[in-house]
């Protein structure tokens, strides 16, 4: 990172120590509390959902630990190939990526109603949780390598935003994941560059789509039996890349070329001598004879820490997962309605009364959620995910207050009251994004961000690089600052991102708006309102 942020391990400390009764200056201090005996709260009864946490991940599934186990191997395993192969063996592990194994599309309808059929997984990138979903029967039919494609894809594209976050072409980030998926991880070497049948057909049976086309755009600008071709020609694209030494060395100045606005075929032809006809060719004649990477290695036997969640979890687990994503207007009444039913049926157990009070926050009554929380509180004041849900609420209530100029006084004591809930949050957990996300959002009407506040939104961003609207929202407050350079470093991965969707368009404009500009010059005002998020409803204090 630039040298701006060289300091930021001590800045972060300085910062962070804000997090007691600090955080709340502005709001003044709490009144002293007298010391009360917490009640003595019984655990909630355990249910059939199990959790396996190892080093990298944490895997939810109704069925067995046997089959945690095997999966969090496999998970495992398929990790560490990535480190040793990208140079990233000894780096941090700043947060584990939460799996929910399904059994059938049943279950995955109740996080995303209109499933297809066919979707055997997704990667799902929210402010309030980065995870996977994906149905795992264990037949293994029609699978010709031993790991799941679809979690593995997925997985591929995480782990490289996690430690490579930059802006890729469509092709390289679709193609790298269908090139690491087929992954075959045997018990004494690892064998990669396999291909999956699917793809194999169609590169074999359907029309070629131009190589232009495969250069130069998205799967998202295809229609769906073309996107399946672009997935096909781009892991092969990728494959004759990644197969050769010379060749790969010349990607990185690629990359540069097409960075820099210039044409992908014009720059493919200037490095590579290939125009599109001719790369064409060349992959034809390329995928006849495929060589593999063989890999020989002893398998890794991860520690895996197994629990059972709560009864309530049976029924609630997967709607809170859906809640989390957001839910569509029309669908509140009956969900919220849901959620009531089921958490009456086990009206003592804290989880459904936190999954409740989450529901009524997101759908229904605010107050009526915010004072479950704060009874739940009363019982347990040092859980974790309860402090967090009770900050974001308070945050929400800031924003819409800020958001009239008359309230601004009203939702600056409001975002006091959410930094002294991310405080007490923090001092479990001093290292988490959501916490260190919200903090940077109870600065968020300070007419320039501290240095301070840089560093904890930079330090969220660096745990969760998935979620575009937390660096989008980082690079606002870092162009409110007239640093430029980091704002770019968070923007163009979230513009270059080929399923950004309205945050890759945001981002877009930003560094549209950002060209030219060095750190410490002043955007007009208009243009600077407009950039740090002034007027809009997602950014922070907008």
């Amino acid at each position: 990172m630039v040298s701006r942020m060289v300091g930021v391990g001590l800045a972060l400390a300085t910062a962070l120590g804000v997090c007691g009764p600090a955080w709340a200056q502005g709001g003044g201090a709490p009144p002293a509390s007298p010391v009360v005996q917490a009640p003595v709260v019984q655990a909630d009864a355990p249910g059939r959902w199990i959790r396996g946490e190892s080093e990298h991940f944490i895997v939810y599934s109704d069925r067995s630990e046997a089959l945690i186990r095997r999966y969090v191997t496999m998970l495992e395993d398929f990790d560490a190939v990535l480190r040793t192969l990208h140079g990233k063996t000894d780096v941090e592990t700043p947060r584990k990526l939460p799996l929910y194994l399904l059994s059938d599309t049943r279950q995955l309808r109740r996080v995303i109603p209109n499933a297809d059929e066919r979707l055997q997984g997704i990667y799902l990138t929210g402010v309030e949780d980065i995870f996977v979903l994906a149905i795992r029967n264990d037949d293994n039919l029609g699978d010709r390598t031993n790991g799941d494609d679809t979690v593995l894809h997925e997985y591929t594209h995480h782990f490289m935003m996690q430690y490579f976050p930059d802006a890729y072409p469509g092709w390289l980030v679709e193609g790298l994941a269908e090139y690491y998926k087929t992954i075959d991880l045997q018990m004494k070497r690892v064998r990669i560059g396999d291909f999956s049948r699917g793809r194999a057909s169609s590169l074999l049976n359907d029309k070629w789509l131009p190589m232009s086309d495969i250069l130069s755009k998205r799967a998202s600008q295809f229609d769906r039996d073309d996107a399946l071709t672009f997935y096909a020609q781009s892991w092969l694209l990728t494959h004759y890349i990644w197969s050769d030494k010379e060749r790969r060395k010349k990607l990185q100045d690629y990359l540069e070329l097409v960075r820099d606005h210039q044409d992908p075929i014009a720059s493919w032809t200037k490095l590579y001598g290939q125009d599109s006809a001719t790369l064409e060719k060349t992959l034809r004649g390329y995928m006849k004879s495929l060589p593999v990477l063989t890999i020989g290695r002893e398998p890794p036997k991860p520690q895996i820490a197994f629990s059972r969640l709560p009864a309530g979890a049976d029924d609630l687990i997967l709607e809170v997962q859906r809640l989390k994503g957001g839910v569509a207007k029309a669908e509140a009444p009956a969900l919220l309605a849901q959620f009531q039913q089921i958490a009456a049926k086990r009206p003592n157990e804290y989880y459904s009364r936190l999954a409740l009070a989450r529901a009524e926050i997101d759908l229904g009554d605010r107050a009526k959620g915010e004072a479950i929380l704060t009874t739940l509180l009363d019982e347990r004041p040092d859980d974790l995910e309860t402090l967090q849900v009770m900050a974001y609420s308070r945050l929400e209530a800031a924003r819409r207050l800020a958001r009239t100029p008359a309230d601004r006084d009203k939702a600056k004591a409001v975002y006091a009251e959410a930094a002294t809930y991310l405080g007490r949050a923090h001092k479990l957990d001093g290292d988490n994004y959501l916490t260190l996300y919200g903090y940077a959002e109870t600065k968020s009407l300070d007419r320039e961000p501290s240095q301070n506040t840089l560093n904890v939104v930079f330090r969220a961003a660096s745990i969760a690089p998935q979620n575009p609207a937390i660096r989008v929202n980082a690079a606002r407050l870092f162009i409110r600052a007239k640093q430029y350079e980091i704002a770019r470093e968070l923007l163009e991965p979230v513009a270059g991102n080929p399923h950004g969707g309205a945050q890759a368009r945001r981002a877009g404009q930003l560094l549209t708006t950002l060209e030219g500009k060095a750190d410490g010059e002043a955007l007009k005002p208009a243009t600077a309102a407009a950039a740090s998020g002034e007027g809009d409803k997602d950014a922070p204090g907008g």
